[in-house]
């Protein structure tokens, strides 16, 4: 007995010490994920949330009353137009309404009888209620601050810092406290681990070392794996094939509709060759944010790869899916980035009582490969009727 003792004291110091190192990597890669992941939904929110801040100014720019005051130049109008919309106007020069001294801005050009005369510029308040709103669904443990002119420090805590605005971003990090305590929990878990191998090895050193090791890595494996498009923050494929195979279960539990649509950009190409990649990825981030500021709370957006983007349209049905996808071509065509400029061609397809994941999907893309067809910029439904029973 004390012989089997010595010769499992090696083995099991080698095994504990693998574990160890591999456990605290482990930590520190799950660490490293979630704030990068938080940082990317903060940063995501933030982009909705100045877009329909701009979305306003352009409603505003192209109000009847905004326009008579202009062409009156009644700077008493234009004050009052600009504090009740909470807006800021320059016009001929002057600024009307209060601005903001930490805030990100987004500025839409006014025009009257064709000349620009100024511009209207949307505030988004760079303050503890709009960091409050961009940390919703953090991970446990994960801290979000402003940095730039006026923000938080970055520190030296672990984490990731993402631009937001001009002169603006949001770092998520990971306190030195919080960091502390997981790997504390991590040995902890080590030793009980090590202690219990440590009896079983007494009998069967060699033949339970391996299981170990293999079940640690899985777990490594499976804890680094991101569900997450690291270029538009958007679900990527994996995740929409779980999130799809669970809406079709749903709708068939609940006898639910449930529609998809599968929107590939036209002729991205000619951005990439006339702008460069990097311009291409600004416009897909662009087009990522316009998805999402559109969709409904529990659709889902996810890029399927390239440039095709697909939105999950639970209890929706032929008509209102179609409805939605025109609304997103017409969105997309309408929007420009810089000098960039795209359009979109969309299928549309409801599921069938004897659908999968692959047979939705694949009718979606046969719809879009006839607005293809039909010359782009364009939406076509998927006309699908029952399948005949087999013979």
């Amino acid at each position: 007995m004390l012989t089997l003792t010595a010769v499992a004291i090696f083995p099991i110091a080698f095994v504990s010490y693998v574990i160890v190192r591999d456990e605290v990597r482990n930590v520190t890669h799950t660490i490293d994920f979630e704030v990068h992941n938080a940082a990317l939904a903060a940063q995501a929110r933030f982009a909705r949330l100045l877009d329909k801040r701009e979305l306003h100014a352009v409603v505003a720019a192209s109000s009847p009353r905004l326009q008579a005051a202009i062409r009156r130049r009644s700077t008493a109008s234009l004050e009052r137009f600009a504090r009740q919309n909470g807006l800021l106007l320059e016009v001929d020069g002057r600024t009307y309404g209060r601005r903001l001294t930490y805030a990100a801005t987004a500025r839409v050009q006014l025009v009257s009888h064709g000349n620009g005369v100024g511009s209207v510029v949307a505030q988004l308040p760079l303050d503890k209620t709009t960091l409050q709103r961009l940390s919703a669904g953090a991970a446990n443990g994960v801290r979000l601050a402003f940095t730039g002119r006026g923000g938080a420090p970055a520190g030296t805590e672990r984490g990731a810092t993402l631009p937001l605005a001009q002169q603006f971003g949001i770092r998520a990090y990971v306190p030195h406290r919080t960091e502390s305590h997981r790997r504390n929990a991590a040995y902890v878990r080590v030793v009980e681990a090590g202690l219990l191998a440590l009896a079983a090895l007494m009998l069967l050193t060699l033949v339970l070392a391996r299981p170990l090791l293999r079940a640690f890595r899985w777990t490594e494996e499976q804890a680094s794996e991101a569900r997450i498009d690291a270029l538009t923050g958007l679900a990527n494929r994996r995740a929409l094939e779980e999130i799809l195979a669970a809406e079709i279960s749903r709708a068939h539990r609940f006898t639910h509709q449930l529609a998809v649509v599968l929107l590939d950009l036209d002729r991205f190409k000619e951005i990439n060759d006339s702008f460069g990649h990097g311009a291409g990825d600004v416009m897909l981030r662009a087009v990522s944010r316009l998805l999402t500021s559109l969709a409904r709370q529990g659709d889902t957006v996810a890029r399927w790869g390239g440039e095709e983007f697909v939105v999950v349209l639970p209890e929706t049905d032929l008509a209102g899916a179609s409805r939605f996808a025109e609304r997103l071509r017409r969105t997309i065509e309408a929007h420009s980035v810089g000098e960039m400029r795209t359009s979109a061609s969309c299928g549309v397809a409801t599921m069938l009582p004897e659908d999968d994941v692959e047979a939705l999907l694949g009718a979606a893309d046969q719809a879009l490969y006839q607005a293809k067809s039909n010359g782009r910029n364009r939406t076509e439904t998927a006309i699908r009727g029952p399948r005949p029973a087999a013979a």
